[in-house]
């Protein structure tokens, strides 16, 4: 675990991290708002390629690596990651911010970690149209009203 604390700052930088798509700030003390505009110009966590018919990993060209990625409490190892794969992970901080404007940028991610913050708000039906997601976990948050039946 880290010590990493405070807001993090809004950027217009269009060109911050435009290929990342696996991001863990998890476990810290990050607060304030939620920087979804952060997020907004990582392109790669928003599009699905559907052109290409074969598989590309990360480090086809230049090296092997892997990650282990812990999801719905099953700890994987990937040792050649698709470049499709995608997890976010900002669990156990301080964020704060309304549930609905927070999700709607992130519609491709696989693997969504939002537990233990300071979210609000309802979860909107909308989210059952996520058809990429296979985990999102709104978890130890303040969400308040029913999960829709599109979740369920």
């Amino acid at each position: 675990w880290n010590k990493l604390h405070g807001p993090i700052q809004p950027s217009e930088d269009e060109t911050i991290f435009p290929e990342l798509r696996i991001i863990d700030l998890s476990y810290n003390e990050f607060s304030g708002n939620f920087p979804v505009s952060l997020f907004q110009h990582m392109k790669a966590m928003r599009t699905i390629e559907q052109t290409r018919k074969d598989p590309r990993y990360f480090g086809d060209s230049y090296f092997q690596d892997f990650v282990t990625v812990a999801t719905k409490g099953i700890e994987l190892e990937f040792v050649r990651i698709l470049t499709v794969y995608t997890v976010i992970d900002l669990s156990n901080n301080k964020f704060e911010g309304c549930i609905q404007s927070i999700l709607r940028d992130f519609y491709c991610a696989p693997g969504a970690k939002f537990s233990h913050n300071e979210l609000h708000g309802h979860i909107p039906p909308s989210l059952g149209n996520l058809s990429e997601a296979e985990s999102l976990d709104l978890s130890f948050n303040h969400l308040s009203g029913e999960i829709p039946r599109q979740l369920a």
